[in-house]
Order: C-alpha cells, then structure tokens, then sequence
C-alpha cells in the first residue's frame, strides 16, 4: 500500500490545459443552487446502525493562505481520499488547486509549496467545493482537527449560499485523545510517528488526507478491538470519553 501511496503524491492530477477560468467572488445563482443541492444530499445519508467496516469515509484536508477565515485568509488547495471496507482507494481520489483571489503570502508559500503562479487560472472555492462535495457524494467526512477546515468552508457556503456542510464528520484530533489520552501529543506528526506512518509531502493537502487516512485506518482497527462496530457505538464511544 505505500508504494501505491507514494505513487498517488508523486503522480501529476492537474490537468494544466484546461481553460482558464474567472475569479469568482460571488457565486452566480445556478452555482448557489448546485451547492445547496449537495449539501442537502448528506440529510440522513448514513444510518446510525451502519457498520464501520462497510461505511464510505473521505479523509480530507485544506491548505490556506493563513489561521484565519474570517480575518480574509483563504483556502488555496483540498483533497480528499477515500477509505472503505476497509482499504484506501489509491486510484480515485480527489486533489484540486484553488484560486484564493488574493496574494498568497510568502510564509504560506514556504509551508505549503503553492505559489500564486500555481493557483492562477484555477477555479474559485466556489466550483471546486462544487466538485468536492460531489466527490464525497453521502460519504463520512474524516479530517485531522476539522473544525479548521470545516470552518473555512462553512464560512463560504453560509455567507454566500445558505447553507453548510452537514455530513457526519470524524475528527481524528478528538478520536485520538479518546483512545490514547495519555500520549503527550496528539498533532499529526506526532501520530504519524507514534504510528509507524511514513511521512510523505507534509502540509500538502493531498500528503495530510494520506496520512490521515492511514492514520483513521489504524484508528477503526483499534476500535474494532474495544467493540465499537457502528457509527452509533462510535458515537457513544467519544461521548462517554468526552464526559471522563
């Protein structure tokens, strides 16, 4: 499986001749309508009763020019891989650039590698959460500290389209302080570390979501072991550690 890993980060899946597409800072009502569209499609997708070894999880991440959504910083690339029964699926994945419509500062420059010339002429966070979220279809959303990026683009989606991302959505930060409480650290390096998981193209968006994904796996293995098989044991399962 790290072979067809490193074979995902190393692949080119930009398609650098297509069109040049406009800035939008606005959506244009048709694409409000699409987007609210497939928001809605994740209303009562999964039953609570579902299996976690046969439930369909898109692990995911965002790079940003910076910390702060609402201070104007922006998302300049998502990606997403999927997990199910099981396996990571290394063929169909998810990985977009996105035009932020403002400079890309320097430092996000050296953290992430994206430069502006990078993200010029590709499509505005409106057609790319358009496609992503088509990608992620009635899937479980997984993401390492997701109320980051799941604040980045719930910002978007309620100021400019009326609605939100509403997928259950698993955050590997809060799983990992459930199982492991006394680890000293719980950031995705350390995880991945403590793991055994190889580390390839970190703070990339595409590297994250495969090292995240890799991480969520041996995380559903582990709660195979203490009998928690569906996503209402899940549930219970952070609860009760919440509450301890």
């Amino acid at each position: 499986m790290v072979g067809m890993i490193k074979a995902i980060l190393l692949s080119n899946v930009f398609n650098l001749n297509k069109p040049q597409e406009e800035c939008l800072l606005i959506p244009p009502p048709p694409l409000i309508q699409r987007l609210k569209y497939l928001t809605g499609l994740a209303k009562n997708c999964v039953s609570h009763k579902q299996r976690l070894d046969q439930t369909r999880f898109v692990i995911f991440d965002t790079e940003t020019t910076g910390l702060h959504p609402y201070a104007g910083d922006e998302i300049i690339s998502i990606s997403g891989i999927v997990l199910k029964n099981g396996q990571i699926d290394t063929i169909n994945y998810f990985d977009r650039y996105v035009n932020p419509c403002r400079p890309i500062p320097p430092l996000a420059t050296e953290i992430t590698g994206i430069t502006q010339d990078q993200v010029q002429g590709e499509p505005d966070i409106f057609h790319v959460l358009a496609d992503f979220l088509k990608f992620v279809g009635d899937g479980v959303l997984v993401a390492h500290n997701s109320d980051f990026d799941l604040n980045f683009i719930n910002l978007k989606l309620k100021r400019f389209c009326q609605t939100k991302i509403i997928h259950p959505t698993v955050d590997t930060l809060s799983l990992s302080y459930a199982l492991k409480p006394t680890l000293k650290n719980h950031t995705l390096d350390y995880l991945a570390n403590f793991y055994n998981i190889p580390i390839n193209q970190r703070h990339t968006s595409l590297g994250d979501s495969v090292i995240t994904a890799q991480l969520f796996h041996r995380f559903l293995n582990i709660l195979k072991e203490r009998g928690v098989y569906t996503i209402r044991d899940l549930q219970n399962y952070l609860h009760f550690r919440a509450v301890l």
